[in-house]
């Protein structure tokens, strides 16, 4: 029988799932820096503001190491003393801003944990390009030492991440292709793709009973204000730059896939999977 199981979006790819006692979060961020800070100055997580919004962690996955995706988890996982699983750079980055080496673990695609109320996969994934290839790739530069600036978190592996906790099985896809995608009840997913044929590829392969849109908001800016949509990655085949459209996604996916549901979360709000997925189920 499936058990109680909380989720939480945190903002842009932040998600925080809940089973028992155990609380498992992927790329928690909630410091959102302004958008000067991409060309000029150094940025330091909002303490108290991580504090505020993630009170809890026993275990943390990093799908990569850009800023917006890791700044904020040295702050939790100090403070939870929480075991950090992500790629070669991730970890280098999170040992020069202060977490004990004893909390970070180095992950490859491939890999199977299980992590107490968690079984996670680690699966490879495509980050999408911005006029034709991913931002702020290669190896983190010596001697870091914080506070750090926004090219110093550099990607050089990207994790899709398969969740299996309470019963269900939850997709956490990273990946600007479908290939590679797996069955799951949950698909969290990146509304920007490019490629027309991707959500196709993606729904045939997941066949998911629920989607969560994730990553669709402004991370440049802060939470004081109301959340907007993004822009979407500039390419060289698409103009003028327009954000994020939430309603042309649902409709992609009613169309692709009429008994799969689309729910948007509110920000912070936990939400009880099982009764997301029994009200998915009623109006399909």
């Amino acid at each position: 029988m499936d058990e109680s199981l909380g989720v939480r979006w945190l903002g842009v790819a932040g998600i925080a799932l809940a089973a028992g006692e155990r609380t498992l979060l992927i790329d928690p961020f909630v410091s959102r820096p302004p958008a000067r800070r991409l060309w000029a100055g150094r940025v330091v997580a909002e303490s108290a503001l991580v504090a505020e919004k993630i009170p809890r962690a026993d275990v943390i996955l990093v799908t990569h190491a850009h800023w917006d995706h890791i700044m904020d988890v040295p702050e939790v996982a100090r403070r939870a003393g929480a075991a950090v699983y992500g790629s070669p750079n991730a970890c280098t980055l999170l040992l020069a801003l202060g977490v004990p080496q004893r909390q970070l673990h180095p992950l490859a695609a491939g890999e199977r944990l299980r992590l107490g109320a968690f079984a996670v996969e680690a699966l490879p994934a495509v980050h999408t390009a911005v006029l034709g290839r991913p931002p702020f790739t290669g190896p983190v530069r010596r001697g870091l030492a914080p506070p750090l600036r926004l090219r110093d978190y550099r990607m050089d592996v990207n994790f899709s991440f398969v969740v299996s906790t309470a019963g269900y099985r939850l997709l956490n896809w990273s990946s600007a292709r479908a290939e590679g995608a797996v069955a799951a009840d949950v698909l969290f997913v990146k509304p920007f793709a490019t490629r027309p044929d991707y959500y196709a590829e993606l729904l045939r392969a997941v066949r998911p009973r629920l989607v969560i849109p994730i990553h669709w908001d402004d991370f440049l800016r802060p939470l004081s204000k109301p959340l907007r949509p993004m822009l979407r990655p500039p390419s060289w085949s698409r103009r003028p730059l327009r954000r994020v459209d939430l309603a042309e996604l649902r409709r992609v996916i009613e169309r692709l896939s009429p008994k799969t549901a689309v729910f948007v979360p509110e920000i912070f709000h936990t939400y009880d999977l099982a009764a997301l997925l029994s009200t998915a189920t009623a109006s399909g």
